[in-house]
């Protein structure tokens, strides 16, 4: 969940199953996010290529059936 210390896991450190998924689920994201604004979304090459200095943190709170998505510098300390 986020707000914890930096050593969450990462995709990387759940099993095969989980993974699978999870990969599946990106284009759920994707369509979901678009959605929200409006439909049509325009992105600089630029902008996406400069993402590497980032992380996107995401929790999930299954009562309320919501997902919680936070971009996060990676040298930032919680």
């Amino acid at each position: 969940m986020m707000g914890e210390p930096k050593n969450r896991p990462s995709v990387a450190d759940l099993s095969y199953e989980a993974q699978q998924r999870i990969e599946a689920m990106k284009s759920q994201l994707l369509i979901a996010f678009v959605n929200r604004l409006g439909g049509t979304l325009t992105i600089p090459v630029d902008e996406v290529d400069g993402t590497g200095a980032f992380n996107l943190l995401m929790g999930a709170d299954d009562e309320a059936r919501t997902f919680t998505f936070r971009v996060e510098r990676k040298d930032q300390r919680s």
